[in-house]
C-alpha cells in the first residue's frame, strides 16, 4: 500500500519561519567563516546591505545601523522566501519521504546547493557583483550545510510531528 501524496496544510507558514530560522545559522555562519578568511565578520551584512542600498555601503562613514538594518532585513526575507519555496518541494515529497531524516537531508542540500546557483551565478552577476567577490566553493557549502540542511531537519521534524498527531487523532477516533 502506497501513502497518499498530501499537502502539509501550515507548510507554507513553516517555510518562512523555517526559512527566517535557517538564515539566521547561514547568516552567523557566513560571518564565521568571513572572520576565519581574515576578513571582517560583518562583510557578509554589509553585501546584504548593498542589495537594498547599493555598494555605497562599502565605504567607511555609511551609517552603521542602516547597513545592519537593511542586511538583516535583506538576509532575512530572502531565507524567509527561500523556506517558502522549500515548504512546496516539501510538498511535492513522496509523504514516506518526508519524515525521514537522511532523505530530507539530500533534498535540503541540494536545495541549498540550487539557491546558491540562482543567488550567486544568475543574479548576482547580473545585478549584485560583489556577492562574486567572495571564494563560491565555501558558498557553495555554507548553503548546502547552513541553509538546506537546517530547512530540511526542521521540516523533518515538522511532519514527524504532523504524523504523530494524525495517529493519535486516528487511534482515538477508532477506539
Amino acid at each position: 500500500m502506497t501513502a497518499r501524496r498530501r499537502y502539509t496544510p501550515w507548510s507554507a507558514t513553516n517555510g518562512v519561519l523555517f526559512g527566517m530560522v535557517a538564515g539566521v545559522v547561514l547568516g552567523l555562519a557566513e560571518m564565521v567563516v568571513a572572520l576565519a578568511s581574515g576578513d571582517s565578520p560583518w562583510r557578509p551584512v554589509r553585501m546584504s546591505a548593498a542589495v537594498l542600498l547599493g555598494p555605497r555601503v562599502f565605504t567607511d562613514g555609511f551609517p552603521w545601523g542602516r547597513v545592519v538594518l537593511a542586511g538583516v532585513g535583506v538576509h532575512l526575507a530572502v531565507a524567509a522566501v527561500m523556506g517558502v519555496f522549500y515548504s512546496f518541494l516539501d510538498a511535492l515529497l513522496p509523504p514516506d519521504g518526508r519524515g525521514r531524516w537522511e532523505f530530507q537531508a539530500a533534498v535540503g542540500m541540494l536545495f541549498g546547493i540550487a539557491v546558491w546557483l540562482v543567488d550567486f551565478q544568475f543574479i548576482a552577476r547580473g545585478y549584485y557583483p560583489w556577492f562574486l567577490d567572495v571564494p563560491q566553493f565555501p558558498q557553495i557549502v555554507l548553503h548546502a550545510v547552513f541553509l538546506g540542511l537546517p530547512l530540511a531537519m526542521l521540516f523533518t521534524m515538522a511532519e514527524r510531528r504532523r504524523a504523530l498527531m494524525d495517529a493519535a487523532e486516528s487511534a482515538s477516533s477508532s477506539a
